[in-house]
């Protein structure tokens, strides 16, 4: 499984699978078992036969085929809504602290460091702030600084408006990532 694609690929592809499903129309009994139909270009088409022997729990597997995965990626869904809106909560929360002169809401300094050392920020300072190429981790450092207008990094953790500066800068780079 070392192939297999990210979680976002195959559940996009579960979604698009489920939607170009036909759904059932009927559910026809007879002495052999179930007969599940769809609606056919025509007449409905007779798509799996289940025989008496099938166990009930499989027979209702088999016969909610589109609805449970349909209900369970509904579901997926609600909860990454639900964590975004915490997650958004907890960082408007952390911001009006750091607004009424409590401690910032982050490391700012340090997550500057970091991010000047990965590659896609690279990329994202050459391509939206003009980083010369070729970008180094100090020439990312450097141009960050010249880019908020401050001094040393330290700056992000004591003055509230370089660290907005810095967090608008971070959204920015999360908006490009997620658009490359």
């Amino acid at each position: 499984m070392a192939n297999r694609p990210p979680a976002r690929e195959r559940l996009d592809g579960y979604r698009a699978l489920i939607s170009r499903a036909a759904p059932l129309v009927d559910i026809l009994a007879d002495t052999t078992g179930l007969h599940l139909e769809v609606k056919g270009p025509g007449e409905p088409e007779i798509i799996c036969s289940l025989p008496a022997s099938c166990p009930a729990d499989n027979r209702e597997l088999i016969r909610r085929h589109i609805e449970i995965p349909a209900d369970l990626i509904g579901m997926l869904d609600a909860a990454a809504r639900r964590d975004a809106e915490r997650r958004r909560e907890i960082e408007r929360l952390r911001q009006a602290l750091e607004t009424k002169g409590g401690k910032p809401a982050k490391d700012y300094a340090a997550e500057c460091a970091m991010k000047c050392t990965e590659p896609g920020f690279m990329r994202f300072l050459t391509e939206r702030h003009d980083l010369p190429q070729p970008a180094t981790e100090k020439m990312a450092a450097t141009h960050v600084r010249s880019v908020l207008a401050i001094g040393s990094r330290s700056e992000l953790n004591t003055d509230p408006a370089a660290a907005a500066r810095w967090r608008e800068m971070v959204k920015e780079f999360e908006r490009w990532r997620r658009n490359t």
